[in-house]
């Protein structure tokens, strides 16, 4: 059965926990929908994370040993070097650093961090630099997208977000719904489990209405989940998990001219095309490697110049 669980429903002692406070964690306040252990490897994880206002929270660069969405609910601030607010997606792959994650000190932030499996915890800088460099065989890689909702053409508006896809079964859609409106989400079973999150309105479950913020988790060996929108209708994120598999390495950067070189970050797979440069980090199109100035660091992880090597074209 599909596990949904809407926000006002979580008991009290699981509101708002005081998260660590270990150098490089920001202490942030964790709200659990469901979370799996040690024990229930194969179980999801959803958990709501704010970082209250009044001051900025730092969360060190880290990475996680299994595929992660976050969805940014309210507030701002910055994902390693990418401005966040509501409603940005970010997908990481297992193994793939990101951050650090700085919010900002008037609005504080939240977010929902989505798994399909048990993960032992972050794994932060610079402590864990070295056991990522030991580890075979990884295929880092991230995105972040700011996702829309459809306008309301029809009892049931759907939107793909093309950034966030795979060919392993990794996508990412938007819905909008009229109230009392019905629709099945896409089959699970083309990935590794499929989140639906209700963000605006509510979602009629088992002939209860649930206000948002509500999250629905499908195994992909389960049936594909009936939508039904409340009196309010809704506006919902459904993120759907790739594969876990050996994935082909992709070609994640166009041939540059000739003369001009494509270098990538060795640990989460950022690339820096030369001819391209990086105009709003003031590097013009056609900056060499060479003359980028070496406080520069990875937008993505924050990589330092001496943890990129070149793409092979």
């Amino acid at each position: 059965m599909p596990l949904v669980v809407a926000m006002s429903e979580i008991p009290a002692n699981k509101v708002n926990q005081r998260g660590s406070t270990a150098p490089g964690a920001p202490g942030a306040l964790s709200t659990t929908f469901f979370r799996a252990t040690r024990d229930t490897p194969d179980a999801p994880t959803a958990s709501l994370n704010r970082y209250e206002g009044g001051e900025s929270r730092y969360s060190a660069a880290h990475f996680h040993e299994v595929d992660q969405f976050q969805i940014i609910m309210e507030g701002s601030g910055e994902f390693g070097r990418h401005h966040v607010e509501p409603y940005h997606v970010h997908f990481a792959r297992a193994y793939t650093p990101y951050g650090p994650l700085q919010s900002d000190k008037d609005t504080g932030w939240g977010f929902i961090v989505l798994r399909s499996h048990f993960d032992s915890g972050a794994q932060r800088f610079p402590g864990s630099l070295e056991k990522l460099k030991q580890l075979p065989d990884r295929n880092p890689w991230q995105v972040t997208a700011k996702v829309s909702f459809p306008a309301p053409t029809a009892d049931v508006s759907v939107k793909d977000v093309p950034e966030i896809k795979d060919e392993q079964g990794l996508f990412t859609r938007t819905v909008t719904m009229a109230p009392n409106a019905r629709t099945m989400a896409p089959d699970p079973s083309v990935g590794d489990g499929q989140y639906v999150v209700v963000v605006k309105g509510s979602l009629i479950y088992e002939n209860k209405e649930r206000l948002a913020p509500t999250v629905v988790f499908t195994k992909r060996d389960e049936p594909a989940f009936e939508i039904q929108a409340g009196a309010q209708g809704l506006e919902a994120v459904i993120m759907n998990f790739p594969k876990v598999s050996s994935r082909e390495a992709e070609n994640q950067a166009h041939a540059p001219a000739v003369g001009f070189k494509t270098l990538q970050c060795a640990l989460c797979a950022f690339v820096y095309d030369e001819e391209a440069g990086m105009p709003e980090e003031g590097i013009p199109p056609g900056t060499r490697w060479e003359d980028v100035p070496e406080t520069w660091s990875c937008p993505d992880c924050s990589a330092t110049k001496s943890e990129f090597y070149m793409i092979e074209i």
